[in-house]
Parts: C-alpha cells; sequence; structure tokens
C-alpha cells in the first residue's frame, strides 16, 4: 500500500512538472525542485546509459529495472507525459481565458519555493549570495533581451528539443520560455493538440505531420536530456549548495515573467508573451480579479508546501 502511494505521488509530481513544461515563464526542474524529487530525478536519468540496455540483456529486466530505477523514474515520467499531452489545450485555454488565475498560481508556488531552498542551502555564506547575484543577473538578462526568428526545419526542431530539455530541467528557466524564443512554440502546442484530434477524430494527415514534427523534437529532447543529466549531477554531487544557490538565483532572476498583472497583452494571440510590462493591479489593462489571483496565490503556496513536506516514503 506505502509503494502504490509512492507511486501516486510521484505521478502526480511528474504531472505537475508537464503542467509547468507547457507554460512559457516556469521551469519542469523548479517543480521538481520544490517537490524534492530533483536530486532523484537527475541522478536516475544519468543512471542510463549504454551499459544499461547490455545488463539487460544479459542480467534481465528486473536488473535493469533496479539499475535505472525505474521505479521512481516510470512514475515521474508518466506523469509528465500523460500531462504534457492531454493538458496542453486546457494550458493554451487558460492562458488566453485566465491569465492572472494561472499566473498567480504558479508565483505563488514559485515564491514559496524560496523558503525550500533557505532550508536546503542553510548557512549562507558570501560565495552563495554571489552566486545567486550571478544566477538571477543572468536569468533575468536572458529571458529580456535574446529573440531569435528563424524558420523551423527538421534540424532546428531537433536543437530546439536539445536546448528546449536542458532549460526545463534547470530550475528557473523555462523551457517553453525558450521555445517561444526559439519561435517553435506554437509549432510544439499545434503538433500536440493535433496528434490528441487524431486520437479522437482519427485525421491521419494531420497525424503524420505532427507526429513527425514531435517526433524529431522529442529525440532532441532525449539526447539533450541524457547529456546534461550527467553534468548536473557531476556539480550537484561535488558543489550542492553552491549548485543550489545559483539555481536560487535563476529562479530569482525570472520570477518577474510569472507576475500576474502585465501589460501589452494580445488576448488574441495565445503566443504573444514578449514585451509586458508589468504593473500593479490598479494599472492593469483589464479586470485585476484581485480575489480570484489572491484564491489561487493561496491554493499555489497550500500545494508548495503539502508537495514539498512528502519526502520519501521508506
Amino acid at each position: 500500500m506505502i509503494k502504490f502511494y509512492r507511486k501516486i505521488i510521484l505521478f502526480l509530481k511528474g504531472v505537475l512538472m508537464g503542467i509547468a513544461d507547457l507554460i512559457p515563464g516556469i521551469s519542469g526542474g523548479t517543480i521538481a525542485l520544490i517537490t524534492n524529487i530533483y536530486d532523484e530525478l537527475i541522478f536516475s536519468i544519468n543512471s542510463i546509459s549504454i551499459r544499461s540496455f547490455i545488463n539487460l540483456k544479459k542480467k534481465g529486466v528486473r536488473f535493469f529495472w533496479n539499475e535505472i530505477n525505474g521505479k521512481f523514474l516510470f512514475p515521474v515520467f508518466f506523469g509528465i507525459i500523460f500531462s504534457i499531452f492531454f493538458f496542453s489545450k486546457i494550458i493554451s485555454w487558460l492562458l488566453i481565458n485566465e491569465p492572472i488565475s494561472l499566473w498567480s498560481f504558479f508565483f505563488a508556488i514559485t515564491i514559496s519555493s524560496f523558503y525550500y531552498f533557505y532550508k536546503k542551502i542553510g548557512d549562507i555564506k558570501f560565495p552563495h549570495f554571489l552566486l545567486i547575484f550571478i544566477g538571477a543577473i543572468f536569468s533575468f538578462f536572458f529571458t529580456i533581451f535574446i529573440n531569435l526568428n528563424i524558420s523551423p526545419n527538421y534540424f532546428y526542431i531537433f536543437i530546439s528539443g536539445f536546448i528546449a530539455i536542458t532549460a526545463m530541467i534547470l530550475p528557473g528557466i523555462s523551457g517553453s520560455y525558450l521555445l517561444l524564443i526559439l519561435g517553435v512554440y506554437p509549432l510544439i502546442i499545434k503538433s500536440l493538440n493535433d496528434l490528441q484530434s487524431f486520437i479522437f477524430k482519427l485525421n491521419s494527415e494531420i497525424f503524420l505531420n505532427s507526429f513527425n514534427i514531435l517526433l524529431i523534437f522529442f529525440l532532441g529532447a532525449i539526447v539533450g536530456l541524457k547529456i546534461m543529466s550527467k553534468y548536473i549531477s557531476l556539480i550537484l554531487y561535488k558543489y550542492p549548495k553552491k549548485t543550489l544557490s545559483f539555481l536560487l538565483g535563476l529562479m530569482i532572476g525570472s520570477v518577474h515573467k510569472l507576475w500576474p498583472w502585465q501589460n501589452k497583452i494580445d488576448s488574441s494571440n495565445l503566443f504573444l508573451f514578449k514585451n509586458k510590462t508589468i504593473v500593479f493591479p490598479n494599472k492593469y489593462d483589464g479586470p485585476p480579479e484581485l480575489i480570484k489571483a489572491f484564491i489561487f496565490m493561496g491554493v499555489g503556496s497550500i500545494l508548495f508546501f503539502t508537495l514539498s513536506r512528502l519526502k520519501k516514503i521508506k
């Protein structure tokens, strides 16, 4: 019963990671970090190698499953894939119709997570402050000034997958926002939605085009995930507090992207997230919906502290 309960919790954390990866401004890595599965996730991914598959053939499925920590990876990745596939249309709708509620929810989760970092780092000394500052400056300027406009082909989509997954496993840098910068976010979201349409409407023409795009994208993501997890796990192992300090800086520098009240939003265009101006609620171009915002901030904070207390069950 306890093992089943843990799998459900891991699945739900994976679902939250997948939802976060769909939204420009928040990283699935952030969710993994604040829900206490980040270290295990990175080290488990890094444990997968060619040797693992050789052992699968020589020593069997059970040895392979234990070697890659399958009892952890499977529910987490199943949750991520489930939410990315089934929530893409819902997130698209929320970004257009309920932006304040959505951003309030994730803004509260991110702000609440700073407490987790404080507890995890412990005694914060000058090198930690310096790394927090460097991470914040890098993340802030990166999310403001980087902008590309390239017509995507299959190779570009592969590279985009590689870059996006790198960001998605780094707290503070949004993979979806990077896809926006790279100019492929609308294409990936549309392909996910088309794939859903195929399942429910069986339109083969839509399926083939979208499947090819998603296949190339996910191949790039798999390669990026394997390569980057190796280096991240290495620095996490050697310099845990300094790494967490830098990751905290990345989150602080990008938190402005989650502020619920930002003007210059074209509500008719789902994918226009750039050139927004942060304002106080009374200066917002539209109903500020303060009560709704505070409710969702409260829900986000409660969810964070609930998930962050769910430690590994022995």
